[in-house]
């Protein structure tokens, strides 16, 4: 008998050991519970994400997925070029309408030793002074204004143009004559 009380001693010695070391310390106790909640439902999360795409991948078929997207990248292309197309075609219309409503006011042509730029007078009310002529380095720019007066509008007509020419022009020597409805410049160069 003596040797179980000496068993039941050691016990009771040992158990109170660990139950004074656990109870000395709580904080780690709390610690460690919640490290192994944390670690348990980790790991049960993972395994249920595991099985929910392993499902879903299952039930995809990535050649429909692939063929859709060839299908839309087509559409595309298409739309692209279909607006490019009707762009392309909106602005030859609108230049040739730019073209044909825009009158040809003036007309330059190269001469032997001068350029001759003739000017139509008619829609600056036939006057010469509505036509401002400067010259400004190897260029001549040229500024008109007039009014076109109807029953039932009033249209004011402006016109700006410069001209570069490649020769160096001789500035003093321009010339200026009006003969009929035209107002004819000459620009001699070198």
């Amino acid at each position: 008998m003596d040797e179980n009380n000496e068993n039941n001693y050691e016990n009771e010695k040992h158990y109170d050991k660990y139950h004074e070391c656990m109870c000395k310390h709580p904080v780690l106790k709390y610690i460690l519970i919640g490290l192994l909640i944390f670690l348990g439902s980790f790991c049960a999360s993972y395994v249920l994400n595991d099985w929910h795409y392993k499902k879903m991948a299952s039930a995809t078929d990535f050649k429909s997925i692939e063929r859709e997207m060839m299908r839309q990248e087509r559409d595309m292309l298409r739309q692209r070029d279909n607006f490019e197309r009707n762009f392309n075609k909106s602005m030859e219309r609108n230049f040739k309408r730019n073209m044909i409503q825009t009158p040809n006011f003036m007309q330059v042509e190269k001469m032997k030793d001068a350029y001759r730029i003739n000017i139509d007078l008619t829609p600056f009310d036939n006057n010469e002074k509505n036509v401002e002529v400067k010259v400004e380095g190897n260029a001549v720019v040229i500024n008109a204004a007039g009014e076109k007066t109807s029953k039932h509008n009033q249209e004011i007509v402006r016109y700006s143009q410069t001209i570069g020419f490649g020769e160096d022009i001789k500035a003093k020597e321009i010339t200026k004559i009006r003969e009929g409805n035209n107002y004819i410049i000459t620009v001699p160069f070198d």
